[in-house]
């Protein structure tokens, strides 16, 4: 199961190059598309280390000159809104090199502790990608003079590249989809969002970010083990069951779960993998829908999760705890891992944000999940991170909004 890139953020535009799954380099992507936005949110109280940080991800074949980058399409444009610049020449540097020069470009003064930390965790994932690197002079094509107060780097792997531009250009757009512009995916032209579209499309995006991110110090075997959606509903205030049931089997969550996770890992009766399969054992319920929703009513069962079977009903407060009790395994799971201390804020990002978006201050919540008979969902009886299993979802759904999450530890993505 391999999503591109406008897939994986549940991004619908037909603009996406097929090419671009969701892989290493999107790890780089996500670190630096995190990166910025806390960098924005700390110059608004430090200015002195404004700065904006832009990727862009493209194919290319051949040497890592001026012109070569022009024509692949990395250069003139640094994004969607701008600016331009022409590549002037490119100079070869040291994989180390490369990864100080956007460091030292970053910081003019000591960055806050989060951004640090999440600096560095950039810095081990370009290390980890790259095997050349190239600094890139630039000019302004409006004046034809050289550009001297931006750090242009294009690091390159195989037949991939990845420019990162540190500027202290001013603004981006308020009202496009950030997906819109992910790692150099540059979709047309879409209808400007309004504030509500917009906080919902950041903080959908940035739990993307958190979640692929986490891969390195919870030692996850796939990308983007953790999948994230974020919708508006229609429901009314407090909806009963049957309208929570109907809403949910007309979302694209419900719609794509059997296709993308049960029909990817128990292939159907025609396909040649599935004579290595006895499909009555691995989906032992006979009467299962694995896309219904349980009575609350009737809570959770003793026998726990099956494959195959729907989502059970969590209280607001088990689901709570249980997202806490999930927090401290990730931090045992990373304890002595370089990035550790980044795991708190990585989990703010991927899980507490968007439960406090989606039930509000009064955690006003209605949760479902692929959870055990003592409501662990993405836990080992042990306490431990569930690996290699099957993809596990959870449903929260909010006075106005709905968060859909599916774990998946090895191969989500």
């Amino acid at each position: 199961m391999d999503f591109t890139i406008c897939e994986f953020l549940g991004h619908v535009c037909d603009d996406n190059d097929s090419s671009f799954d969701w892989g290493e380099e999107m790890q780089v992507a996500a670190h630096a598309h995190l990166l910025n936005r806390w960098l924005d949110e700390d110059a608004a109280e430090d200015p002195a280390n404004a700065a904006r940080l832009v990727v862009d991800v493209r194919d290319h074949e051949g040497p890592l000159l001026a012109a070569s980058l022009l024509e692949c399409g990395i250069f003139p444009l640094l994004s969607p809104d701008g600016p331009m610049r022409e590549p002037l020449a490119c100079e070869p540097v040291g994989i180390q090199d490369a990864v100080m020069a956007v460091r030292q470009a970053l910081f003019r003064v000591g960055p806050s502790r989060r951004l640090e930390l999440l600096s560095a965790a950039l810095d081990r994932a370009i290390l980890d990608w790259a095997d050349e690197a190239v600094l890139v002079a630039v000019t302004d094509p409006a004046t034809g003079e050289v550009v001297r107060d931006e750090t242009h780097v294009v690091f390159a792997f195989c037949s991939r590249l990845i420019r990162i531009s540190v500027s202290r250009v001013a603004g981006r757009r308020v009202d496009r989809d950030p997906a819109c512009s992910f790692a150099g995916h540059w979709c047309a032209a879409h209808a400007p969002l309004l504030d509500a579209g917009l906080a919902l499309a950041e903080i959908r995006l940035r739990a993307v970010c958190a979640g692929t991110i986490l891969r390195a110090p919870l030692n996850l075997a796939g990308h983007a083990a953790f999948r994230v959606g974020l919708a508006e509903h229609e429901l009314p205030p407090a909806p009963d069951l049957i309208a929570v049931r109907q809403w949910w089997s007309s979302t694209e969550w419900c719609r794509r779960y059997e296709e993308e996770y049960l029909e990817d890992e128990y292939p159907v009766p025609d396909d040649p993998q599935a004579q290595e399969y006895d499909l009555d054992e691995i989906l032992p319920v006979e009467e299962g829908d694995p896309l219904e929703l349980g009575d609350p009513a009737q809570g959770l069962e003793p026998t726990g999760w099956i494959p195959g079977e729907g989502m059970k009903p969590l209280t607001a407060a088990g689901f709570l705890a249980e997202v806490e009790a999930f927090a401290v395994a990730c931090r045992e799971e990373a304890a002595g891992h370089e990035e550790d201390e980044l795991v708190s804020f990585l989990l703010d990002e991927l899980l507490h944000e968007p439960v406090r978006y989606v039930g509000g201050p009064q955690r006003r919540l209605l949760v479902w999940a692929d959870a055990e008979h003592d409501g662990r969902f993405w836990r080992t009886e042990e306490g431990g991170l569930e690996r290699y299993g099957e993809a596990r979802r959870v449903l929260v759904v909010g006075p106005s909004r709905a968060l859909y999450l599916v774990f998946k530890e090895e191969k989500n993505c």
